[in-house]
């Protein structure tokens, strides 16, 4: 007898029924692992939490460092940024720090992308967080760049002004000079081809800009090389042109965040021409001549970039961008303006540049007391700062000394050395700023000397573009 050979087998609604309970599986695996109290989640944030502990406790331990090192000094227990800096990276933490108001202190971790504000007082930490976007935001106006590919952004905050350290630790500040017509009225918009018609209404029209801070009398015209360091004319015509064809670009340029300094102290003429560095805490770069200092911010361009002396319609231009934008010296534009023009025997930026009469304290860096003939720095000690000021008055200060000498992070622009620019009045070349033995300040006064002169009291600031 023959058996019948039966088909076996899965029918369609089966197998329907076991997709849809294999998916269900797969969600409830999935939630498990993903979802809002999902295992992955949560590991996540254990291992975000003990992240956040392990910096903490590294912070507590580099201050703790930094206090018993100042107890053994005998010194003030008053912990400044640079200081917790140099503990972290000692611990093998890469970090960031910034000078807060208030005695305050934001730490920033490179890796964990996290930050934290201390009081520098105690140490104690009151304010963490993730770490800020630290990119550049360009806009159709201005359009700040990196200056190379190791360019750290310390600020990109167009109200409190944008700070970039390129790879040799430099630190540059954009000045927004804004491409609109409202400024380029002559010049217009859509400049392709330089031609030097072009090139003169470029110039023109930022001169109107800035016209409040010039003086007729005052060019960016060549001297000679002897006092400005170029070999014709032809050659410092090109440089402003390539200065004037990038801040037409771009809508603005760099300058130095401090004075340029050294880490060896200039205390006379005979002094050598050590490096020059944009940094913190360093000597400002004194008893140097206008066509030295040309040669030395040569030095500081990195990747193509070309860095040189301020020309005079950038240190107008830099007045005008603090006229815009510095609301910490006044909330109008005609108060901001009363804090930088010159007026003969009128202290306009004694409230927040370093002149004979200005008086303040300060909390890091060093001082000398004029002349300073001598190697006669000593270390500031916070407990005495103000009475050293107001019995000495003549006193220099290293860079960066203060934050109430700053405006959108650009620091001493008012007072401590004259700092040489391109501008001349034959047979002159022209300095700015004012400096630390002045008694009339301004941001916006002119000084003139030969420029082969060696003098104390007399440095620079580079520009970069």
């Amino acid at each position: 007898m023959r058996k019948e050979k039966r088909e076996r087998g899965i029918t369609l609604i089966a197998l329907v029924i076991t997709i849809i309970v294999l998916l269900i599986l797969a969600g409830v695996s999935i939630a498990t692992l993903t979802g809002e109290g999902g295992i992955l989640k949560k590991t996540k944030e254990a291992k975000e939490w003990s992240t956040i502990e392990e910096e903490k406790e590294q912070i507590k331990l580099a201050y703790s460092t930094v206090v018993a090192s100042k107890i053994e000094k005998q010194e003030k227990i008053e912990i400044e940024a640079n200081e917790l800096k140099i503990e972290l990276n000692l611990l093998g933490m890469e970090v960031i720090t910034e000078e807060k108001e208030d005695n305050k202190i934001k730490i920033i971790f490179l890796k964990s992308k996290n930050n934290y504000i201390i009081d520098g007082r105690n140490g104690q930490i009151i304010e963490e967080g993730d770490i800020p976007d630290l990119s550049l935001h360009p806009t159709e106006e201005t359009m700040p760049y990196l200056i190379d590919e190791s360019s750290e952004v310390l600020s990109n905050d167009y109200e409190e002004g944008i700070v970039v350290k390129d790879k040799n630790e430099n630190e540059w500040v954009w000045i927004e000079v804004p491409k609109t017509i409202m400024i380029y009225k002559k010049a217009g918009l859509n400049i392709i081809n330089f031609t030097e018609e072009e090139y003169l209404k470029i110039e023109e029209d930022l001169q109107i800009y800035a016209g409040i801070y010039r003086e007729s009398n005052n060019k960016d015209e060549f001297s000679s090389m002897g006092k400005q360091g170029f070999n014709s004319k032809e050659e410092y015509d090109n440089h402003k042109k390539g200065m004037l064809k990038s801040i037409y670009e771009k809508g603005g340029f760099y300058i130095g965040r401090y004075e340029a300094g050294s880490t060896i102290p200039r205390y006379t003429e005979n002094a050598e021409l050590t490096k020059v560095v944009i940094q913190q805490d360093v000597y400002p770069y004194n008893f140097i001549t206008c066509a030295q200092a040309q040669e030395r911010a040569n030095t500081l361009a990195t990747e193509g970039r070309t860095s040189s002396l301020m020309f005079g319609i950038q240190w107008d231009l830099v007045l005008k961008y603090i006229e815009e934008k510095g609301k910490k010296l006044g909330e109008t534009k005609e108060e901001r303006q009363n804090k930088l023009m010159y007026q003969e025997g009128v202290k306009t930026s004694i409230d927040w540049g370093n002149y004979g009469k200005s008086e303040f304290t300060i909390t890091r860096g060093e001082y000398t007391i004029a002349p300073s003939t001598t190697n006669s720095w000593t270390k500031v000690k916070t407990e005495n700062t103000l009475s050293y000021k107001k019995s000495n008055g003549n006193v220099l200060f290293t860079t960066g000394a203060t934050k109430r000498n700053s405006v959108l992070n650009i620091y001493d622009l008012a007072g401590n050395v004259w700092e040489w620019t391109l501008e001349q009045e034959d047979p002159f070349v022209k300095t700015r700023g004012g400096t630390y033995y002045n008694d009339d300040s301004s941001a916006c006064k002119r000084g003139k000397f030969s420029g082969t002169e060696l003098l104390d009291g007399v440095g620079f600031r580079p520009t970069l573009w």
